[in-house]
């Protein structure tokens, strides 16, 4: 049977209960112990066993232990037996008073062995009327004759119709703690409530907050450590976020429980949550002023509890915010402060001081800056280019910090370009990274820097970072596409490893590029997505050329994936007027495009030359943007492809302009798809084999036409492009001429396998005249028999 609506993730614990009461019921006792720590869900499974215990007849016997009882003889056993006082209780004194039944009050002491016969007739008489289960919640806290009692029942019940759930809090301090091994060791079975499972916690969660996404249960699970009191606190005190959770409600409850451990428990976990990974135990004794050894048994109890890791450190996030949170500004920095000198003097690392450090006031002590700044680089070797930051901002409010202004300047370029150009400029404003850093917020200088790596030396640093992506781009524009890509996927790997943005923003646009021209178009969209949000994450501006170049990408990878609305809107966030950026002329080719493709062809062509006047004025010239114009700029185009040995704009300016030729254009598509072919450029080779076969259908020529339009089909469906796959198929239907009604019957049963006589009979006509059919059937499709009859419809579709 499953647990109760309001107990989640113990199914195995609830029918263990049953199967113990149903053996109860026949005169098997049974007493079973429930161990958990803090907030694991040990009331709330008692509270079951108390349901179960009821529907299975059983008169239920229930009390809980109480810390504050805990010296009252009897106390326990009073609020068992309240309801059915023992018949000969008036023969012992102390058990009479608990019942109230004198007017003396029960001495403290021992339970003698009359008073545990007395106790266990009566419960021997109640179980011979019905089977009798007896619950108690937090015996730990049960008064020392009231715990001797139960650790003599499992001896006593084994055969009477009784079943005992005694529930023990894990690490709480006990009255008798040997009689409590002894309780344990004679039960005879034990549940251990340990955390929930990923589907138990979803179950509770949604309980509370309704269906959820699978990372965010994994996420509460990591915050809450699968404890259930912890995830329902943090699921009450969700807003929209789990890290950094806190949940004040949970605190009393906390707080009662530490100070019951111990006076000096509530700053020993306080010490704890602020030392964090450092925690060591003679650390957290000097931390709140007392003695290791009397630290000792406060710090083994709260393992018990279940709070603490192995190594010391608090288990849960969640008591950890809240314990932090509880602290007041002032006592978590004076916290901190002592923390930071004292791992200074116990020997810890420069990184560990300075996380204390970070949330301190100034110490104005030279011994800081120099921690600061040692951890600082030790975080830059590390590629931590965020910690290190924070490091050095943190410095700079200490003595003799005035000459890391320009350190910090370098390390804010990785992460925060607005906040590097400040310093870097305050610092030295001849410094050499500045250009670079003002060109992320627009303000570039006034000639475009022309230098150029080699695409086989991999960047270093930073600063090498733009000149080869530039030798990378003419890797790409000779055709070599497998290579270019390899190389900037290789950049981009080295540029999230310094955890530079700048540089993994440029990268992310390169492969973009590289992406889109192999025809992986949804790649492509997914990385120019993710370099403007690097951009936007460091700061750059809006209007600068590393966004422009992105918002290139991105407008070109949705125009070849056929969403021309989309690739439209890309466009939106800029002003009509385009600022006079190095990124400029290629933003405005695409939008040119993209217009174009929009039906604004108006637009499109000012846009288009708008790049021309823009690159002529810089005494300058790129590739593509004269594609749409026609003309004698398709021949301006083809001069500086074959300049340059660019081989993609050569295809593509050879297919335009043999688009205009006709049927005498098949020598310039055939150069175009011999360009292409060695290339891996999947839709460029797509659209040229297209073209071809097309002028080879007008000219006649249907086999090889059919053949070069289903090379061209296969490589369309190959990067997605529903679109263009549909139009090549079309073309593959129609034929030069198309087939007739009839010539479609016919081939379709010669196709099935029906030989020319069963044809003629089938559709009632000659056999010359099936013959004649099919003869123009293998004509139009371009095919040499009836074998390939099958293949060749389908891809006419």
């Amino acid at each position: 049977m499953g647990a109760r609506a309001g107990l989640v993730g113990r199914d195995r614990e609830t029918t263990q209960l049953e199967a113990a009461l149903i053996a109860a019921a026949t005169g098997d006792g049974h007493l079973i112990a429930a161990t958990g720590g803090l907030g694991s869900g040990k009331t709330a499974l008692l509270t079951t066993a108390r349901e179960l215990a009821a529907r299975h007849g059983f008169t239920v016997l229930a009390a809980r232990g109480s810390f504050l009882e805990r010296e009252l003889p009897f106390g326990l056993i009073s609020r068992l037996f309240v309801c059915v006082p023992p018949g000969d209780a008036l023969n012992q004194p102390r058990i009479a008073a608990a019942l109230g039944q004198s007017d003396a009050l029960a001495e403290p002491g021992p339970v003698t062995l009359p008073e545990l016969h007395v106790l266990h007739r009566a419960l021997a008489k109640m179980a011979d009327e019905r089977p009798v289960a007896v619950v108690v919640d937090d015996v730990q806290w049960a008064d020392l004759p009231s715990l001797q009692w139960l650790s003599t029942l499992p001896h006593r019940i084994e055969h009477l119709p009784v079943f005992v759930l005694a529930g023990v809090g894990s690490g709480e301090m006990c009255t008798g703690p040997q009689t409590l091994e002894e309780l344990l060791a004679a039960a005879t079975g034990e549940i251990r409530l340990d955390e929930l499972s990923q589907h138990a916690t979803r179950t509770l969660l949604e309980n509370e907050l309704g269906p959820l996404p699978d990372d965010f249960v994994a996420a509460a699970r990591k915050e809450a450590g699968g404890n259930p009191l912890l995830l329902l606190n943090l699921a009450r005190a969700y807003t929209d976020y789990t890290e950094g959770l806190t949940a004040p409600a949970l605190l009393p409850t906390l707080n009662v429980r530490l100070r019951r451990l111990a006076t000096h428990a509530p700053d020993a976990v306080h010490a704890l949550a602020v030392l964090g990974g450092e925690v060591t135990l003679p650390r957290v004794a000097e931390l709140i002023g007392i003695e290791p050894c009397e630290l000792a048994g406060t710090i083994a109890s709260l393992h018990r509890m279940g709070l603490l890791q192995a190594g010391g450190a608090l288990v849960h996030p969640l008591v950890r915010n809240t314990l932090r949170e509880e602290l007041t500004i002032t006592e978590r920095q004076d916290l901190h402060a002592a923390a930071a000198r004292l791992l200074t003097e116990t020997g810890a690392s420069a990184e560990a001081v300075a996380e204390h450090l970070v949330e301190t006031r100034p110490q104005d002590e030279e011994w800081a800056t120099e921690v600061l700044t040692m951890a600082a680089q030790r975080a830059r070797s590390r590629n931590r280019v965020v910690d290190a930051v924070r490091y050095l901002r943190r410095a700079l409010t200490e003595p003799g910090a005035h000459g890391l202004l320009a350190e910090l300047g370098e390390v804010e370029s990785y992460v925060d370009v607005p906040a590097a150009v400040d310093h870097l400029a305050e610092a030295d404003p001849a410094h050499p990274a500045l250009p670079g850093l003002l060109a992320l917020l627009g303000e570039e200088p006034e000639f475009e820097a022309d230098v150029i790596g080699d695409p086989d030396v991999v960047p270093s640093q930073p600063s090498e970072f733009e000149a080869y992506l530039k030798a990378v781009g003419y890797v790409r524009m000779r055709g070599e596409l497998t290579a270019a890509y390899a190389r900037v996927d290789r950049a981009l790997t080295i540029a999230r490893r310094w955890q530079h943005r700048p540089c993994t923003a440029a990268a992310l646009t390169a492969r973009s590029a590289c992406l889109r021209d192999l025809g992986r178009l949804t790649a492509a969209e997914a990385d120019a997505r993710e370099a403007l949000h690097t951009l936007e994450s460091c700061g750059a501006a809006r209007l600068s050329t590393p966004v422009f170049n992105a918002l290139t990408e991105l407008s070109l990878a949705l125009l070849e994936m056929g969403d021309v609305e989309t690739a439209s809107a890309v466009f939106e966030v800029l002003p009509s007027e385009v600022p006079d950026l190095f990124g400029a002329p290629a933003l405005l080719a695409a939008r040119g495009r993209v217009r174009i493709a929009a039906e604004r062809r108006k637009d499109g062509v000012r846009d288009l030359l708008d790049c021309g006047e823009r690159l002529h004025a810089r005494h300058n010239d790129a590739m593509s943007w004269r594609l749409h114009l026609g003309g004698e700029h398709l021949y301006a185009e083809e001069r500086l492809a074959r300049s340059l040995n660019a081989v993609l704009p050569l295809a593509a300016v050879l297919r335009e302009q043999a688009h205009a030729l006709g049927v005498d254009g098949i020598a310039l598509l055939q150069e175009s798809v011999d360009l292409l072919a060695p290339t891996g450029a999947v839709l460029e080779r797509a659209r040229s084999h297209f073209a071809l076969g097309r002028a080879l259908h007008l000219a006649g020529r249907v086999k090889p036409a059919r053949a070069e339009l289903r090379t061209a089909v296969d490589l369309a469906d190959d990067c997605g492009v529903e679109e263009l796959a549909e139009a090549i198929r079309q073309e593959l239907a129609a034929g030069p001429a198309g087939l007739t009604e009839s010539e479609r019957r016919v081939a379709a049963l010669a196709a099935e396998g029906k030989m020319n006589r069963e044809i003629a009979a089938a559709l009632f006509v000659q056999l010359r005249t099936v013959e004649i059919h099919l003869t123009k059937v293998y004509r139009k499709l371009g095919i040499d028999g009836r074998d390939q009859l099958a293949p060749a419809l389908r891809l006419a579709g």
